[in-house]
């Protein structure tokens, strides 16, 4: 990628024109002459001999030149003896000439009809997997058009066969943008050489495929299903329709020559064109990236034809680039619309999933760019919720830098085209502020090969590039934590993070529930780190969407890190509208400062629709010298009483699951068919193996174990025994999510160990209670992990081996009064850790947390904290509250000061012997106890 310009590579007049907006902005402007010179495909100062000057000046650019000319050298030769060798190759209906396509839902079905001249040929299937190679043009048969399908090569045995259309798979949109792609190729170089060899090349490709379609139709859906409102003149999706770039971009590079020697074919072109614009516009989805795909295509079109004046039928430039920009249509949204359905303007986060999300807002960005370059308007002034968008994206970030995968997503790094556009805009509009703040995540975030000066095109619409963006080299890299928080919750795609450190000893839990689109059928799911790893991950989309792993496993509840209830949760995936609700959290989302080290937590609850079952999931951070470890308390159960049985789902990376009773004798675990469609459970269970189950009451402890070159990366888990509870090992189907990186490409083929704890009634008073441990070399800060409490309570005691200890207490009712030994709660979560004479007290939700003679109390639920380290206090409220210390000498003067110089006098209660401290909202502080006579 050219490194001056990673914001402009879309292709400039791409998503370009495609304008955007908020509630009530006036519509954008859209020229009102578009010009009569070609090309313009790659922006407004599209000049040959600048062109030709940067060749001269510049060695990537000369590359690009040679490596063109290299390739387009063997189709000269062929096409010197045979004009038509490379046309001939083309997709078409050559002999049956066909004008009418008919599909049956997702596959080919038929044509029929007869045109004048060959028409382009349609695909096999929606779907792109198939047995066979994409052949190479040399083995492409001339004028292909049999009944019997394509002649192509088989994967399996390598043998020439015949293969019907819908075994084809998407072999013809593949070969056809081949031949599309050399097309464009040769139509730049007649335009940079003026050599008629290429013009002829070109020219030859182009009028095939754009008279073929012009007398191409609508396909039509025999089963009259959703297909029919997603299909594309040459592609089963209009978002597919990807060469429209080739062929746009040929057919502009080529005007001259077209008007010279053809002229009466423009009005043929510019028909065909429009009717691939209408028909992108009339179809497809409008409420995700669909719609900026969709805009792509038609900007691409709009920016090859003419003024509207210049057709009958008033269908120019103006008219598709005012149909994108300001206009509305059931399947094609003006983009003012989709930025104001899209993103939550307070979050910055769009409503799909990672992945998704992130690519929106690339293309959002670089249509920002291309405004500004091509108008000098400032989107980012008139539209913050992009500037807003590019804050907030390393909130998807692992420690490791990549990003998080849930719904139909994959593991990745971010891109840092947004970023550099921030500050192109930044310099540009004199905001000193910005420039500095995302010149700083630029070098925090990203390698410098991403920014560095410099030229390093290697196609040709790098050629037409803006000139490259100077990074200041006075503005020095921050750290990772100042662009990310402790605590981030996006409510429109039910997503919440808790982090605490950084690196490969950082901690990281990413919770998903269903909300809007590319998500999966999961519950209330998760994703834990540690140890540079997404340990506990996402399994990502399956082969594809629309392959039967997608719908029945890779999608659906089994494999997440959730709880099915009797076998049966499921919802609608992709478009889903099944979000968690965020009972209470800690500390508040996106505050980076003030808050308390080493705790975060969060309790969230869900109405599971399949069995009308409540589930609630109380999760937590708890580190400090230590490694650290994760909690988690899940609370299940059937509204009607009808609790079969409920399933703890639980992945981890490894090649074993090593699991323990809690005197570390292996738990006899045989070989089981339990887990099966057989018994009436989903389908999915069906794709697990090697299952193993035992009975159990007993806690159990166990070690996932991922064996790499140089170390072993262990997880390593705690859960609490339960009556009436079968535990199950298995083996799941690999994670499609790791397709690039973090993990060495030679582990991505594996096979996923699971944990399934089977409970047979209801989990809401026996809740599975666990604690994971992200740990190296099977090693381990924690000696013991014990349990207490019962029914609406449930607690962990944690010993670590510096001696220190936890406790954690978590209740599902927060009115109760909850007591264990010298700690009393009155709250959601709690935890107390006691060290020496070191004492730290977080309540995470709730009115009371007391520990010996310290208690903490607000009138209110709130988060709270009180700590003793070295002698040093600390305090934390959210909310006004109270610090109780009970006393002996009641009738000394008692006051707290903190580093601001504020002064919290004590009130002594001499009957109850305790002084109490009435304390603001305060951010985590340091406070000294001042005590006088």
């Amino acid at each position: 990628m050219c490194k001056r310009t990673v914001i402009m590579k879309f292709v400039l007049a791409v998503i370009l024109c495609m304008g955007t907006g908020v509630t009530g902005m006036a519509q954008l402007p859209v020229p009102s002459d578009i010009g009569d010179v070609h090309p313009r495909c790659f922006g407004k100062r599209m000049s040959g001999e600048a062109v030709r000057q940067l060749v001269a000046q510049e060695e990537w650019a000369q590359q690009v030149i040679y490596k063109t000319e290299e390739r387009l050298s063997p189709y000269l030769d062929h096409c010197e003896e045979d004009p038509e060798w490379l046309l001939s190759r083309l997709q078409m209906y050559w002999k049956t000439r066909s004008t009418q396509v008919y599909i049956d839902g997702g596959k080919y079905d038929h044509a029929e009809g007869e045109a004048p001249v060959p028409t382009v040929r349609f695909p096999g299937t929606r779907d792109h997997r198939t047995d066979y190679f994409t052949p190479r043009l040399e083995d492409v048969k001339p004028y292909m058009d049999d009944e019997r399908g394509l002649y192509l090569q088989r994967r399996d045995n390598k043998q020439w066969e015949w293969a019907d259309m819908v075994s084809s798979a998407r072999i013809v949109e593949s070969v056809n943008r081949n031949i599309l792609e050399i097309a464009r190729d040769a139509a730049f170089m007649y335009w940079y050489t003026s050599k008629e060899a290429y013009a002829r090349l070109a020219f030859g490709v182009l009028d095939t495929y754009l008279s073929g379609l012009y007398y191409r139709a609508e396909p039509t859906d025999l089963s009259h299903g959703h297909h029919q409102t997603l299909v594309g003149l040459t592609s089963f999706e209009v978002i597919q329709e990807h060469y429209i770039a080739e062929v746009t971009q040929a057919y502009d590079f080529l005007h001259g020559y077209i008007s010279a020697n053809y002229p009466g074919k423009i009005a043929l072109y510019s028909a065909s064109l429009q009717k691939w614009a209408d028909q992108v516009i009339k179809n497809g989805v409008s409420f995700n990236n669909w719609n900026l795909f969709q805009a792509g295509h038609v900007c691409r079109i709009a920016l090859v034809l003419e003024n509207d004046s210049a057709y009958k039928n008033g269908k120019g430039a103006q008219y598709y680039l005012d149909r994108i920009t300001n206009q509305n249509s059931t399947r094609q949204w003006s983009l003012t619309k989709l930025i104001d359905y899209g993103y939550d303007p307070d979050t910055g986060i769009w409503n799909e999933s990672p992945g998704y999300a992130l690519g929106v807002l690339r293309d959002f960005i670089r249509f920002a760019a291309f405004y500004d370059h091509t108008f000098d308007i400032d989107l980012i002034a008139k539209l913050p919720v992009l500037r807003q968008a590019v804050i907030a994206a390393p909130q998807y970030l692992y420690p490791n830098g990549y990003r998080v995968a849930f719904g139909d997503g994959h593991y990745g790094k971010l891109e840092a085209g947004p970023v550099l556009y921030m500050i192109e805009n930044a310099k540009k509009y004199g905001k000193e502020t910005d420039e500095v703040f995302f010149t700083r995540m630029l070098k925090t975030l990203f390698d410098e090969n991403s920014y560095a000066d410099g030229l390093n095109g290697g196609h040709i619409e790098d050629l037409f590039a803006e000139a490259p963006l100077k990074v200041r080299k006075d503005i020095r890299p921050g750290n990772p934590e100042d662009f990310t928080s402790p605590l981030f919750y996006a409510p429109n795609t039910s997503w919440l993070v808790q982090r605490q450190g950084t690196g490969e000893s950082g901690l990281m839990i990413s919770q998903i529930g269903s909300k809007g689109n590319h998500m999966h059928s999961n519950g209330i799911a998760m994703e834990l780190y540690g140890q540079g790893l997404p340990l506990a991950p996402e399994l990502g989309n399956g082969p594809s969407y629309f392959s039967a792993a997608y719908a029945e496993y890779y999608s659906q509840f089994p494999a997440h890190n959730t709880v099915i209830v009797n076998g049966k949760s499921r919802y609608p995936e992709m478009k889903s509208n099944h979000a968690f609700t965020l009972n209470a959290a800690y500390p508040e989302s996106g505050k980076r400062e003030g808050n308390l080290p080493g705790f975060t937590f969060s309790d969230v609850n869900f109405l599971e629709p399949e069995t009308y079952s409540d589930q609630r999931r109380v999760m937590g951070i708890v580190s400090g010298e230590e490694n650290g470890y994760y909690i988690d308390i899940f609370r299940s159960g059937q509204r009607e009483g009808k609790d079969v049985k409920h399933e703890y789902f639980y992945h981890n990376l490894g090649q074993s699951l090593d699991l323990k009773d809690k005197q570390g004798n292996p738990l006899d675990l045989e070989p089981s068919s339990k887990m099966a469609f057989g018994d009436g459970d989903l389908m999915a269970y069906d794709y697990m193996w090697d299952k193993k189950s035992v009975e159990s009451e007993e806690d159990l402890t166990g070690q996932f174990n991922l064996e790499t070159a140089d170390k072993t990366v262990t997880m390593n888990l705690w859960v609490k025994g339960e009556r009436d509870r079968e535990i199950f090992s298995a083996m799941s189907p690999k994670s499609m999510a790791f397709r690039h990186g973090p993990l060495p490409e030679a582990f991505n083929d594996l096979p996923v160990p699971t944990l399934v704890i089977r409970q047979n009634g209801e989990a809401w008073n026996r809740p599975f209670v666990a604690v994971y441990e992200p740990a190296l070399n099977g090693e381990s800060d924690i000696r013991s992990v014990d349990y207490f409490g019962e029914n609406e309570q449930a607690g962990i005691h944690v010993t670590g081996r510096s001696g220190r200890e936890d406790f954690i207490l978590s209740s599902a009712s927060g009115d109760l009064d909850w007591k264990y030994k010298n700690i009393t709660l009155i709250g959601t979560y709690g935890v107390v850790s006691v060290q020496d004479n070191n004492l730290k007290m977080f309540l995470g939700h709730g009115r009371s947390l007391g520990c010996g003679k310290y208690t903490l109390r607000a009138e209110q639920p709130a988060s709270l904290a009180f700590e003793i380290d070295k002698g040093q206090w600390y305090v934390m409220t959210t909310a006004p509250a109270c610090l109780n210390i009970s006393v002996n000498d009641v009738k000394a003067d008692y006051q707290l000061e903190d580093t601001a110089g504020n002064s919290y006098r004590g009130i002594v209660d001499k009957k109850a012997k305790q002084v109490r401290f009435n304390l603001p909202v305060l951010d985590y502080t340091p406070v000294k106890l001042k005590i006088s006579d």
